[in-house]
Order: structure tokens, then C-alpha cells, then sequence
């Protein structure tokens, strides 16, 4: 056990004898973290269009922000078409059962999350290239569920988890959950016991303006399986960020940009081989005009870490202000003037719109670009940018089935940089999507809501993955000209996934999940094998 962690658990214990000293009613400043099947349900009613503006790209929401979305969809949902009230009707009844009384939260919830899995994988992890087909230090799974902490490992799994939050006043709330498993493992030398701290930190909110502090998980995509920044099931981060407990808006003028939200957060990520203790700064603004447009931007600068170049303190100021920088000539060689930051820098923008003229069909995508400047701004949009974009079909034939068709792109390097080679990553795992860079994939999901308490989800993907190497450089001394081509090219990766998942809400508080899949790939890791992956969910949670 780490000191981190001890430390965690003895605050943790001084919380708790300290809570049954005190009344039990308070209001939460607490958030939803963003694997809670309560995400579905906004998901749901925002197919159903029936939510305001509010802002879907930036999670996780706080509970008093899920409260806020319940009484707003309330008053809305009288709009819907008949056949429809009563599936919207089924959701808010689950929501306002969580937390339609915010406002009297209990103080101390020793089980806030309470959930059982049992898990199987045969699925060997691919590593993930980095920069111009270099190996990085992370691996990825296309077939595996993501979730909060290590990857799972080959073979069979029981894991437990556990939440506990302490909202000691309306503005300050306490989090922490940990996950305990027992192994069956596939590989010599893993341990058939192990246990991690998922999240733990504090959050304070002071009106519209809260403070997170912590290991926290922040997602910035917009639906399940996106986010090229920050994907919606990333690993949690050692962070401090800066956001808006719900959207808001400018004064004057600026108020017709219509409803924004905003997070800035500072990120350790951890232990690596290369840079360890590197540092994450990221930002992203969102708005949404009306209940139908959101557009957001986004800016990610990973930097420093053990070894790092020491650079002056005007260089760092101008390195997280890409509108500057871009414009920028850098010195990464000359020793005899000032070196530049040593800094892998990503930006880029989202938007969804839902077209009501079209029956409520949703279209989102996002755009990204690495390492940017002027002096390749042809290869920035076409090789190194990474592009998402989904269409979503609310009802397709039966107002219960919808269908939702996805494609993406992947650059060369994005998210990873030559010498901060260990990328975007906390302990191994991407933080955007792991679809794997230099790879695009193609999808169908059928979502289908048989009855108000259960949805299933079945999809299919095809996935190609190259495996080539590329060479880049400047072709002059002032770093203007810059040349990119490939050196060596070993065939392409392919996958042919299908997965299944149910959901059964048997209850506002407890849930039900399974998830089954099937994956066929042909030339792994351009080895010439191929492989066939299974794997296999059944869970149980409790979430207060």
C-alpha cells in the first residue's frame, strides 16, 4: 500500500467518526462520475428533446446538476408525442429518484456505490504507436470495456467496488472508491489479488464555481465511445481543476452566445519509463446557443516530467496560448539562444446539432490536430489531424429502436510526442480515444428500449490499424519547410468486433449489466497471426 493511499484511508476513517457526531442532512456539492448508468438517461432524453441547453461535452455533472436537468425535463416533456411521454416519464421518475431532493442530501454515505463484476478476457493488449510509428509506452484493447484504474487482465476477474462520500456543508463534499479483485489469471506472473484507490479528492463549489481536487475522472466527448481528448470512459486523473457546477451565461451582449461551461484542470500523470511525473494543462470551452447546438474548443498541453529542459517562465506562459505559439519560430537545437518548452500540444473543437426538422436526428463530430504550426499546416488537416463523426436516428421504424452510425480517423502521432514518448497517458492507458493512432474505424449501433426499466445495445465496428513508419524534418534551418513521408509499411491491422450489452434498472438506485463480445483480428500487430478475442461482463451496482 502506497503512503497515498494510507494517508486517503485515515482521512477517510477521521471523516467518518466525525459524521456521526453531526446532523444527517445536508446539501451535496458532490459529482456523478461519469460511468453511471444515470448518463444513459440524460443520453435518453436528449434523443427525446426534451432537455435545455445544457452542456453534454464537459462531464461528469454534479448531483445538483442532475436534479437541476430533472425538473427542467419535467416541465418540457408535456411537448412529446403521446407514444413518447411515457418512456420520458419512466426516466425522470429513475433521476428524480436519486436526486430530486438535492437539496437534503444525507451527510455521510458510507456505501455511495456498492458494485459486483464478474469479467473474462482472452484479449492480448496492442501496443499503441506514438510518433512518426514509434512504440509508446501504452497498450490499448478496441475489444474491452475501459474503465477507471488499470486494465483488466487476461483471464477471469471478480472485482469489487466501493464508494463513500461526506458532504460536511452545502458547498464542500468528500469522494472516495476503491476496487478489489480476485484473479484467475491467463499470464505467468500476474498476481491473483489486487487492489487500487479509483478516485478520491474533494470538491468545493462556491455559487457557480467549484474546485476539484483529487484522483477524478473528467470526460470531454459527446456520447458514449467519444472524446479524441478526453474519452468518456478515461482513466481518472491526479487533478485540479476549475468549472462551472452548471452552465451559465455572459452578461450584455455575450448572452446570446447562449449557455456555456468551462473546465480548466492541471494533471499529474503519474509514474512513466520516459518523463515520469509529467504534467497535463487542458481547457475547454463549451456553448450552446439553443437546446438543439452545442460547439465547444478544446486545448491540451502535456509537458515536463523527470529530465525535463528547463525553459524560462515567459516560454511556459506563451506555450499554453496556442494562438500565440502557433505563430511562433522554435528553437528545440540552437543551445546558444534560449530553448524552447519541450511540449506536445493538441487543440480542436466539437459540435453536435439536432435537427428537429428531421425527426430530432442528432449529427456530432469532433477535429483534432497535434503539435501544431503554421509551417505544416497541410499535413496538421489531413495525416496528423484525428476526426469523430456520429449520426444518431432516434427512432428507426418503432419509437423504442434507435440507430447510430460512427466513423473515425486517427493521426500518425496523435496525443504523443518524440520526446515525451510515454504520451498522454496515466498508467498506460490513453486518455482519448484508444482506438489507436494511424487507424479509422467504421460502426453501427442499434439501441433498443424494450420496456422503460431495460435498453440493449448491439454493435458492430471494423477497425483498420497500419503499421507503417514514418520519417519527418525540417528542411531548412529556420524550421519553415517541413517534410513527411513514409519509410517502411508491414501491412494493415484489421478488427471485426460485435458487442452486445443490457441494462436493467430494477430500481432508481440499483442496476443490472451485462456485456458480451466477439472480435476477429487478422494480422495482429503486423506479426502475420491472427487472433479471435472473447470477453464477458456481469455486474451489479448500487449507486445512492
Amino acid at each position: 500500500m502506497t503512503p497515498a493511499t494510507r494517508c486517503v484511508l485515515v482521512f477517510k476513517h477521521t471523516l467518518l467518526f466525525w459524521a456521526l457526531s453531526r446532523p444527517a442532512l445536508a446539501q451535496s456539492a458532490a459529482i456523478v462520475p461519469s460511468d453511471d448508468a444515470a448518463y444513459l438517461d440524460i443520453q435518453q432524453l436528449e434523443e427525446l428533446g426534451v432537455l435545455d441547453s445544457i452542456v453534454v461535452g464537459q462531464l461528469p455533472f454534479s448531483r445538483r446538476e442532475f436534479a437541476r436537468i430533472a425538473r427542467v425535463a419535467r416541465v418540457r416533456v408535456s411537448v412529446l408525442p403521446a407514444d413518447l411521454i411515457d418512456v420520458a416519464n419512466a426516466v425522470l421518475i429513475r433521476l428524480e429518484g436519486r436526486f430530486g431532493s438535492s437539496d437534503q442530501e444525507r451527510l455521510f454515505v458510507p456505501l455511495d456505490l456498492v458494485s459486483s463484476t464478474l469479467s473474462y478476457t482472452n484479449s492480448v493488449r496492442r501496443g499503441l504507436l506514438g510518433e512518426l510509428g514509434r512504440p509508446t509506452e501504452a497498450t490499448i484493447d478496441p475489444l474491452a470495456e475501459r474503465r477507471m484504474g488499470e486494465p483488466a487482465v487476461r483471464g477471469s476477474t471478480v472485482a469489487v467496488e466501493l464508494g463513500q462520500r461526506f458532504d460536511p456543508a452545502p458547498w464542500l463534499s468528500f469522494n472516495a472508491r476503491e476496487r478489489f479483485e480476485g484473479r484467475s489469471p491467463t499470464d505467468v506472473g500476474v498476481p491473483a489479488t489486487h487492489a487500487e484507490l479509483l478516485l478520491g479528492g474533494v470538491r468545493a463549489r462556491y455559487r457557480n464555481v467549484a474546485l476539484m481536487v483529487g484522483r477524478e475522472q473528467l470526460a470531454w466527448g459527446l456520447g458514449r465511445d467519444q472524446g479524441l481528448f478526453l474519452a468518456s470512459d478515461a482513466p481518472a486523473l491526479d487533478q485540479l481543476s476549475l468549472s462551472g457546477d452548471h452552465p451559465y451565461r455572459l452578461p450584455g451582449l455575450l448572452s446570446r452566445l447562449g449557455s456555456m461551461q468551462s473546465t480548466i484542470t492541471f494533471a499529474d500523470l503519474g509514474t512513466s519509463t520516459v518523463r515520469s511525473h509529467s504534467k497535463l494543462l487542458a481547457y475547454k470551452i463549451s456553448i450552446a446557443p439553443s437546446s438543439s447546438v452545442e460547439l465547444g474548443g478544446t486545448f491540451m498541453n502535456h509537458f515536463g516530467g523527470n529530465g525535463a529542459r528547463a525553459s524560462s517562465l515567459e516560454n511556459r506562459l506563451i506555450d499554453f496560448f496556442p494562438f500565440i505559439d502557433v505563430f511562433r519560430t522554435h528553437n528545440y537545437f540552437d543551445s546558444t539562444r534560449e530553448l524552447d518548452v519541450e511540449s506536445d500540444k493538441v487543440i480542436g473543437i466539437d459540435g453536435r446539432v439536432r435537427l428537429r426538422s428531421l425527426g430530432g436526428v442528432i449529427i456530432s463530430g469532433e477535429w483534432l490536430i497535434d503539435d501544431f504550426d503554421t509551417s505544416r499546416l497541410y499535413s496538421l488537416l489531413t495525416s496528423y489531424a484525428s476526426h469523430g463523426l456520429s449520426v444518431t436516428f432516434p427512432r428507426v421504424a418503432l419509437p423504442s429502436v434507435a440507430l447510430v452510425l460512427g466513423a473515425k480517423h486517427k493521426g500518425i502521432f496523435t496525443s504523443t510526442h518524440s520526446e515525451l514518448s510515454n504520451g498522454m497517458t496515466s498508467r498506460g492507458r490513453l486518455l482519448g480515444d484508444e482506438l489507436g493512432n494511424d487507424a479509422k474505424a467504421f460502426s453501427a449501433e442499434l439501441r433498443w428500449t424494450p420496456t422503460p426499466s431495460a435498453r440493449v445495445f448491439i454493435e458492430g465496428r471494423r477497425a483498420i490499424y497500419s503499421d507503417a513508419e514514418y520519417h519527418g524534418e525540417y528542411r531548412d534551418s529556420l524550421h519553415t519547410i517541413y517534410s513527411l513521408g513514409k519509410i517502411s509499411f508491414r501491412g494493415d491491422e484489421a478488427r471485426l468486433r460485435f458487442l452486445a450489452s443490457v441494462v436493467l434498472n430494477a430500481s432508481p438506485r440499483l442496476t443490472l449489466m451485462s456485456r458480451v463480445g466477439v472480435e476477429r483480428v487478422s494480422n495482429f500487430a503486423a506479426s502475420g497471426q491472427g487472433a479471435s478475442n472473447l470477453m464477458g461482463e456481469l455486474a451489479v451496482r448500487s449507486a445512492y
